[in-house]
């Protein structure tokens, strides 16, 4: 199969651009309560005052989609592209919870497919585009992996993934799944390295394709696994890695040296190779981030006052739990059950869950009004 893949860069950027078109225009569809409509958990727009009401929050939503339908259909894919991605950016200004790692991806892969015009005579040009299209993949599996280097990824993360098959083993089996979870940063580690290391090439395709067929099904969509767009990605990924790094994927006469003549290649080693490291030592905000498991952590909670808790509806009293300073809110379920996405860490993220705004009974809030009306 890696040997069989004949294609030429240029018709595997068609493939590469139709894919990722796909899978965004479905992971749009799989998580709609992240992108419009009446909801609870709070929107934590970028500028204070810039947002937009119900239903109107539905029109860019569906502009966006429409954009990349019209790119697969229509000749100048380019401009509906570029439509697309500024509908994109005001979408994420209205509420930074929209700035999902696979939607940052998706949409940092169109962004680079832009600069490539169709043209097959400019081998320069396209196998530099290609190129950076492969760095971004890369990247995206070692700083996963690295990512997980820590004490907590087996007992939580890990854990969350395989729990499935708790029931389906026994106890001493079920172990040695949670014992596999040690190694598990370092097999993603090697999949990002190989796919850039001719001679671990075909090994890492194999490695990646069996990674990924068993989140797809450890991660199937059920009432436990809500986050739909994420489980996708395993299978956008699967085929990208296909046609990204199987088979004959660089021209003859191709001389790396070009890529440093591309202001593109250091956008791309600035976005997608140095700031997880700033990322990670804490140099740089950590939105927008390529860690699929960054939302999964499980310390976005909020402490919130006795008397907070006694006001909040019964549907967001389930998301918490009582401890010695009054409640815990766990936002991040919360997030994944309303949104079915993970939350997204940012400037505003705290302010949003004040106990003066979080949300109220409806009874508190006629309450209000009437006292109100009687000053």
């Amino acid at each position: 199969m890696m040997e069989g893949l004949k294609f030429s860069i240029p018709k595997r950027l068609f493939f590469i651009r139709v894919i990722v078109t796909l899978g965004l225009i479905i992971s749009f569809l799989l998580s709609v309560n992240l992108w419009g409509g009446e909801r609870l958990f709070p929107d934590t727009p970028f500028f204070t005052d810039f947002f937009l009401k119900t239903p109107y929050d539905y029109s860019l939503f569906i502009l966006s989609i429409l954009f990349l339908i019209s790119s697969l259909i229509f000749n100048n894919h380019r401009l509906f592209i570029f439509l697309s991605l500024t509908v994109n950016i005001f979408l994420v200004l209205f509420d930074l919870n929209r700035l999902q790692p696979w939607f940052y991806i998706y949409n940092a892969i169109l962004f680079i497919l832009l600069f490539y015009n169709g043209r097959v005579d400019n081998t320069g040009k396209y196998t530099s585009i290609f190129i950076f299209v492969q760095l971004i993949i890369a990247s995206v599996y070692i700083y996963n992996g690295i990512n997980q280097l820590n004490s907590f990824f087996v007992s939580t993360d890990f854990y969350n993934v395989i729990s499935p098959l708790e029931g389906l083993s026994s106890e001493r089996q079920f172990n040695f799944f949670m014992k596999i979870g040690n190694v598990i940063p370092f097999f993603i580690i090697f999949i990002g390295f190989g796919l850039i290391i001719k001679p671990l090439r075909y090994l890492s395709i194999s490695a990646a394709f069996i990674f990924h067929l068993t989140l797809l099904i450890l991660l199937f969509p059920s009432e436990k696994n809500t986050n739909y767009a994420l489980w996708l990605m395993n299978l956008v990924f699967g085929i990208l890695v296909l046609f990204l790094f199987s088979g004959k994927t660089t021209e003859r006469y191709f001389s790396f040296s070009i890529l440093f003549q591309k202001p593109l290649f250091y956008l791309v080693l600035f976005a997608f190779w140095i700031v997880p490291v700033l990322n990670f030592f804490n140099y740089w905000p950590k939105s927008p981030t390529t860690n699929f498991m960054y939302g999964m952590s499980g310390k976005q909670n909020i402490s919130i006052s006795k008397n907070s808790f006694e006001h909040l509806p019964l549907y967001l009293k389930h998301f918490c739990v009582k401890n010695d300073q009054g409640y815990l809110l766990k936002v991040s379920n919360w997030c994944l059950h309303e949104l079915s996405s993970e939350c997204v860490i940012n400037s505003s993220f705290k302010e949003a869950f004040k106990d003066d705004k979080l949300p109220v009974t409806q009874v508190d809030v006629k309450e209000t009004e009437e006292e109100l009306s009687s000053l």
